[in-house]
């Protein structure tokens, strides 16, 4: 039994992962210049009354022709304050974090500095709590503006109600946690949201479940949402997609009932953060973000984040706030 819930922790993972595709080719000529986690991290927690920005288009009127980082008010596009820094991350709440002499820190709204590190250690986040970590221990949370001494870890993961198992012939099934199988007969595929699936949410955990080229929608418990049917069917993010003459179709799940939101050509592959924005799809070697009533992002991206949170246009990073609209963040 122990080793049947291990076969089939490993089968989600791959399942999980194998959901990404956007190349971080384009990301090489920035390397170095931030570090995308923590970039993307930032922005989907960003103050979106402020905006970070090296382009020489919002410092017009103003007669230094560096390359540092200035704040500005999103709806004047006036400085907040004159000076800039080697580098800065967007506003959470009331701080920011910036570099400034080769050193990092934490400047509040007004400008100033209520941390400042002793060394050049570059900042860091935390692999799960998502604290900014300076001078490898003092840890801050931007969300909440709160100082942590130490952090807390979950030793284990808690324990899953139910589990994949495959067998010998290459089929798949999910089993309770007394081990009985959900369906009746084993199928060709079974892929979960991107949570794993515990037995309080038996009822509200959605599978898609594949056999004989043909997909369908289940509970985790078993309970038919979607006949097996449909010619192709993913998740993204919170959204369920089923692909029906031509078009794909994008549901949510709430209350033991399934919602169409609308009706679309693009496939979206990575979700975004935005509640208003369903996620980012591929078309000709360009990407984009698809919103809930159906229109697209103005211009096309060489790269989008997997969250939505920035992407890259030619010889700039930009940022796209919570509505997707987006203003240049470095300008090369």
């Amino acid at each position: 039994m122990k080793s049947q819930r291990k076969t089939g922790y490993i089968f989600f993972i791959f399942l999980l992962f194998s959901e990404s595709f956007f190349s971080q080719a384009p990301l090489g000529k920035y390397r170095g210049r931030f570090d995308p986690d923590i970039l993307e991290n930032f922005i989907t927690k960003a103050n979106d009354t402020v905006f970070v920005s090296n382009s020489y288009e919002y410092k017009a009127g103003y007669s230094t022709n560096d390359n540092d980082f200035y704040f500005y008010n999103i709806r004047t596009k006036k400085r907040i304050f004159p000076y800039g820094f080697e580098m800065a991350y967007p506003f959470v709440g009331k701080t920011a974090v910036v570099k400034y002499k080769e050193r990092w820190g934490l400047i509040d709204l007004s400008g100033k500095f209520i941390y400042y590190s002793d060394s050049t250690s570059p900042v860091k986040l935390t692999m799960y709590e998502k604290y900014a970590v300076f001078d490898e221990h003092v840890m801050y949370d931007v969300g909440s503006g709160l100082w942590k001494e130490s952090s807390i870890y979950c030793a284990e993961p808690a324990a899953s109600g139910y589990f994949l198992t495959k067998t010998k012939t290459g089929k798949y099934n999910l089993h309770n946690s007394k081990n009985e199988p959900v369906f009746k007969t084993d199928v060709d595929t079974i892929i979960t949201q991107d949570h794993l699936l515990y037995g309080e949410n038996s009822g509200r955990n959605l599978l898609i479940v594949k056999n004989k080229n043909k997909y369908g929608v289940f509970q985790a418990n078993g309970n038919e949402v979607f006949k097996i049917k449909y010619e192709k069917a993913a998740f993204v993010g919170n959204y369920i997609m089923l692909f029906e003459k031509n078009a794909w179709n994008y549901y949510t799940y709430q209350n033991n009932k399934m919602n169409w939101v609308l009706s679309s050509p693009y496939e979206c592959m990575t979700p975004a953060y935005q509640t208003d924005v369903i996620g980012a799809f591929k078309k000709d070697n360009t990407y984009n973000l698809l919103k809930t009533n159906g229109e697209i992002v103005q211009g096309d991206f060489d790269y989008i984040s997997d969250r939505a949170a920035y992407g890259i246009k030619e010889n700039t990073v930009v940022i796209f706030d919570s509505h997707a609209d987006y203003y240049t963040y470095i300008e090369k």
